[in-house]
């Protein structure tokens, strides 16, 4: 039996409990045993690895809500990073996977792929090919041809939206992405408009749920979120214009937000290339204006609420920063990345959380985040499994052993 203990000062869950001081967790064979105090363990099995974490804060593993693999945000043009072939998609890929794991991301939602590389990439790392965070996978993005977010595949109309959808669920896909309203990073193209039907809408969304699957949707705001509320997308991705109206239903409906911060208001974002493009700075410009705003109207209110990098690959502990200043507490920007992260990708029974019967997955932190939520950017270790991963500046293994089957994110 593969077993280690780990000695912590002070270990935060991930359910929003308070922290537990003087916490000792046992892991065997990748999954967590029991959590207690020291009294507890007087008498250990032979052959368990000790793991002294000292003042280190001990975390669940955090999880990328909205991400992509190969785009690098800050050298341009996210759609033409998009069209590349899928050989050099798949090598920009793995520096990014790396980037992630070090920060401390054990699990990402990948929000769409051409050439479905995420679902390969995924399953590469699930069988030990690569190293890097679980993925949920999407597959390729269901865009309209004159919507935001086409690279190389569009879908026109309700029987191409089903074809693309089936054709996703088919390869394994985790869920359906799809691309409602305009974005930030096009020319040209209003954050207001709004590319697909409600029937367009409605025909993702049944084709996902006929097999156990939900839909995310890139929405903004205006009438895209409003046919996501109605037409039961689970997940509305970005939301910076999401009004007090559309709020009380999302609320009412118990559906998810996922903020995606950095790449609006981090240098390293839109603004570090894409600013030549007077359109866009105008409208990043203006969402800036409003999203601090929009968000402190979602943590008051209780909404369902996670994040996401949008491909600023390691930097999830900006999104906490950002969250933190928008008026949620250190410990519920915390559980954004953790619980209730795990709740809103549907993974909350095997992962998000440090409790008995979960995965071990989990990382060690250098200070309190909870005085100063910044030090979840400086992370010493990170195990998955309760095998060590990575620390903060190096991957432990190229090639790491395989995950157990049943710790696999995907239900394919």
């Amino acid at each position: 039996m593969n077993a280690i203990l780990v000695k912590t000062k002070n270990l935060i869950d991930g359910t929003g409990r308070p922290p537990v001081r003087d916490a000792w967790l046992l892991v065997k064979n990748g999954l967590i045993d029991r959590i207690g105090d020291a009294r507890e363990f007087r008498a250990i099995e032979p052959g368990t690895e000790i793991v002294d974490a000292g003042q280190a804060w001990v975390l669940p593993g955090l999880i990328d809500s909205h991400t992509h693999l190969s785009i690098v945000p800050a050298e341009g043009d996210q759609l033409a990073q998009l069209r590349l072939p899928a050989s050099q998609a798949v090598v920009r890929s793995i520096p990014n996977l790396h980037a992630n794991l070090r920060s401390g991301v054990t699990a990402m939602r990948v929000m769409g792929q051409e050439h479905h590389i995420d679902l390969d990439i995924r399953d590469a790392i699930a069988r030990g090919r690569l190293a890097g965070p679980r993925l949920l996978a999407s597959g390729i993005g269901l865009v309209a041809s004159n919507g935001h977010g086409v690279a190389l595949t569009t879908t026109d109309g309700v029987e191409e939206v089903r074809r693309l959808a089936r054709r996703n669920l088919g390869r394994g896909a985790d869920f359906v992405k799809m691309f409602v309203t305009g974005g930030l990073s096009s020319a040209n193209k209003s954050v207001d408009f709004c590319g697909y039907t409600p029937e367009e809408v409605a025909a993702a969304v049944e084709e996902a749920g006929r097999v156990g699957k939900y839909v995310a949707a890139h929405a903004h705001g205006g009438r895209g979120v409003d046919l996501c509320i109605q037409q039961g997308v689970r997940t509305i991705e970005h939301g910076a214009f999401i009004s007090e109206a559309q709020l009380e239903r999302i609320i009412e409906r118990q559906l998810w937000i996922v903020g995606t911060f950095t790449i609006l208001f981090h240098p390293e974002g839109i603004e570090k290339t894409d600013f030549r493009d007077a359109s866009i700075r105008d409208k990043v410009l203006r969402a800036r204006d409003v999203v601090e705003g929009t968000f402190r109207r979602i943590v008051s209110s209780g909404a369902n609420l996670t994040l996401g990098t949008d491909s600023m690959h390691g930097m999830l502990a900006y999104e906490l920063e950002c969250l933190v200043r928008f008026g949620a507490s250190p410990l519920q920007a915390i559980s954004a990345v953790t619980g209730r992260a795990a709740q809103a990708c549907r993974i909350e029974e095997g992962f998000g959380t440090l409790e008995a019967g979960r995965n071990a997955d989990f990382i060690l932190v250098d200070g309190d985040p909870l005085a100063d939520i910044r030090a979840i950017a400086r992370v010493r270790e990170v195990y998955q499994s309760g095998r060590l991963a990575a620390r903060g500046d190096s991957i432990m293994a190229e090639r790491p052993a395989p995950l157990p089957v049943e710790d696999r994110l995907h239900t394919s």
